[in-house]
């Protein structure tokens, strides 16, 4: 009986001793929950401030580390501003495609007139190396002048007009770029604040 008792009482002191220990508070890492927003702590060197996560829809305040805000913040932002540059850089490409339409119009007019000045100043580098009397070889020496002027006047322009077009085309291709390039960096800012912002870091 005495052993019994003397069990008893041990169990019973265990069970008091158990009962008053205080709970041990969870240690603050992203996602465990608090009570007032705006506060701040830092633990194991890193600053945590009490938050609702800008990554999730739910309104729970939870510890989060301060880098863990900014990637948040940062990734929002450049999602909230990414629609209004896509839609620029998309809308620039009708533009840029009516420019270069405009220059192959050009071009071709262009073009026209070089072919007519390459027949007339073979025709009058002919006429010159056929020709007999000085009169003749002075008129005709100015206008094979006058034509070869024209000539290269006429290629200088369509090499100019062969630039632009080729300077559009690399603008619609970084246009048409853009918006892909700039989804998939906001893609992955997304990822790195998920990341950053792991339940338990």
């Amino acid at each position: 009986m005495r052993k019994l008792a003397a069990v008893g009482v041990t169990i019973i002191i265990a069970s008091g001793v158990l009962t008053a220990a205080p709970a041990t508070a969870a240690p603050v890492t992203n996602g465990v929950t608090c009570t007032k927003s705006g506060a701040s702590t830092t633990a194991n060197g890193r600053k945590y401030k009490c938050s609702k996560n800008p990554l999730s829809t739910s309104t729970k305040l939870t510890w989060l580390s301060n880098d863990c805000l900014l990637s948040a913040n940062g990734y929002l932002k450049a999602k909230n501003s990414s629609a209004a540059i896509s839609a620029n850089y998309t809308a620039q490409i009708p533009v840029i495609d009516l420019g270069i339409a405009n220059e192959i119009t050009n071009k071709a007019e262009i073009q026209v007139k070089l072919d007519e000045s390459n027949i007339r100043l073979t025709a009058a580098q002919a006429k010159l190396a056929a020709a007999k009397s000085d009169a003749d070889k002075k008129i005709l020496t100015t206008a094979v002048g006058s034509w070869t002027s024209a000539v290269r006047a006429y290629t200088s322009k369509i090499n100019t007009i062969t630039a632009t077009i080729r300077k559009l085309e690399a603008s619609k291709a970084v246009a048409a770029s853009k918006p892909l390039e700039l989804a998939s960096s906001i893609a992955d800012s997304k990822s790195t604040a998920l990341l950053i912002c792991t339940k338990g870091l």
